[in-house]
């Protein structure tokens, strides 16, 4: 009995980290990509807010401290590996527990599981890009700006990663936070479930025309 009520345990805590790590995550995703979508405001706007996210007010030059945007990138790289780490508990690791969820999914056919299925599915795709987007920016902050931003997505043919990983971490993070508000307790009847989904929808929707605008509005930038 002391087993089973430690694995509970240890279960719990593992939800609280997953739920709490994949919010933080989520929020700064929203967050960073509104201050990459400063280029839709022109060069100079999103100018501005690359010397200030590398704390150039507080330099006596105005150039900043382009390592911080490396330690930014270390500590998402470290929130994301825990997100995953907690999160391989509730995934169907072995072939037999693979097989056991897609019988359940032809049998029953529910909009929620299906969800969890897409939750998981970009989850892989992000566990294989983000590492990549991570070292572009960290290793090369100085760069990060019109012209070096555009030069890196389209000179350098970072929009294969970008494009994909856009795609997959909106819809993540969008189906996660749903996901999250039912666990603990946000929906209490299927009208309250049906506007979550709605919600859910339109910040994927946003977001994800958001993150395009952006890339596009690279494109001028880009060095012949």
């Amino acid at each position: 009995m002391a087993g089973k009520l430690d694995i509970r345990r240890w279960s719990g805590v593992l939800d609280v980290g997953q739920s709490l790590s994949g919010v933080v995550l989520a929020l700064f995703l929203w967050t960073h990509l509104l201050l990459v979508s400063s280029i839709l405001l022109g060069p100079e706007a999103m100018s501005w807010v690359a010397r200030n996210m590398e704390l150039a007010f507080l330099s006596d030059d105005g150039h900043g401290y382009p390592w911080v945007v490396s330690l930014i990138a270390i500590g998402v790289g470290l929130l994301a590996a825990f997100h995953v780490l907690v999160a391989l508990h509730k995934l169907p690791l072995s072939l037999r527990q693979q097989k056991a969820l897609k019988s359940q999914m032809q049998v029953i056919n529910h909009s929620d599981t299906r969800l969890w299925s897409w939750q998981a599915g970009t989850g892989i795709v992000i566990l294989l890009l983000l590492p990549v987007h991570l070292w572009l920016v960290g290793s090369a902050p100085e760069t990060i700006g019109p012209v070096g931003s555009a030069q890196r997505i389209w000179g350098e043919y970072g929009y294969l990663i970008y494009l994909p990983l856009l795609l997959t971490v909106e819809l993540h993070a969008a189906i996660g936070l749903y996901r999250v508000a039912l666990k603990w307790g946000a929906a209490r009847d299927l009208n309250t479930r049906a506007r979550l989904r709605t919600i859910k929808t339109v910040l994927s929707v946003l977001f994800v025309g958001i993150g395009l605008a952006a890339l596009l509005a690279f494109l001028p930038h880009t060095p012949a």
